[in-house]
């Protein structure tokens, strides 16, 4: 009988911490890749990528005495693109992003996805999309904020989402991050929540392909656009108005001279 209550009571506390366990996986923040992510990164860019980038460094803008022997990766952090559900602009956690340096100068950005279950880069680029626009950010975030970086070659979109807070905003980092300093609706490049959500249903709408045997549907490719919608298209309707009631002047004429004869 002791024995029972003994096997019954480890069953029960294993059961109650594997279920722990799961609840704070589920709670886990995706937003900086942990240790063990990170030392995968950089055993596999140490392995298979700095030969090869080395042979192509002039395109990164390392000098002649430079190489990616030493080159350090940032701590890293989330990146997001927009999902591929044809209907929606929501946009989905697609992986990490790290900035490599040499000689403390920013050169390159190994982008991180886990597809096969373990971590692996998926490709390196020298646009250097740095995590230093990020920080900025977040330190001029109100309390409720909090912001995520866009990042989707699919749509042209480089850029930060600030969410929650009553001024929801996306703004363009295509320009070095020049944008990050004013985060203001109203400063330039940066659009409401709003209006990025309804270009890229229209971008969606408009490039989107006949659905293939399985029902995918291929998406084109483009440049996002952050202007603001012409001003000037809001008047058309009062214009039109206007110049149908000054149409109806000559008829109005026409007929009181009828009735005069």
């Amino acid at each position: 009988m002791k024995k029972k209550l003994i096997l019954s009571f480890l069953l029960m506390f294993n059961i109650l911490l594997f279920s722990f366990n799961n609840l704070i996986f589920a709670q886990s923040d995706e937003s900086t890749p942990d240790a063990q992510i990170r030392a995968s990164i950089e055993s596999d860019f140490k392995l298979k990528y700095v030969d090869s980038l080395n042979a192509v460094k002039s395109d990164y803008k390392l000098k002649a005495e430079e190489n990616f022997e030493n080159a350090q990766l940032s701590s890293g952090t989330s990146f997001y693109k927009v999902t591929d559900d044809v209907y929606s602009s929501a946009i989905d956690f697609a992986g990490y992003i790290f900035t490599l340096k040499t000689n403390d100068r920013e050169v390159a950005t190994i982008y991180a996805s886990s597809n096969t279950g373990s971590w692996k880069i998926s490709s390196i680029s020298n646009r250097v999309n740095s995590e230093n626009s990020l920080l900025t950010a977040e330190a001029t975030l109100s309390k409720n904020e909090k912001v995520k970086l866009i990042d989707d070659e699919r749509y042209g979109l480089n850029a930060l989402l600030i969410e929650g807070g009553e001024k929801e905003r996306v703004i363009d980092l295509s320009g070095n991050g020049k944008n990050v300093n004013n985060l203001e609706s109203n400063s330039n490049k940066t659009i409401s929540k709003s209006l990025f959500d309804q270009k890229i249903k229209e971008m969606k709408t408009e490039r989107s392909g006949p659905a293939t045997k399985d029902g995918a549907v291929i998406m084109g490719t483009g440049q996002f656009d952050f202007n603001e919608p012409s001003k000037a298209s809001s008047n058309v309707p009062i214009i039109l108005f206007f110049l149908g009631v000054i149409s109806l002047f000559p008829i109005f004429i026409i007929l009181k001279k009828k009735r005069n004869s």
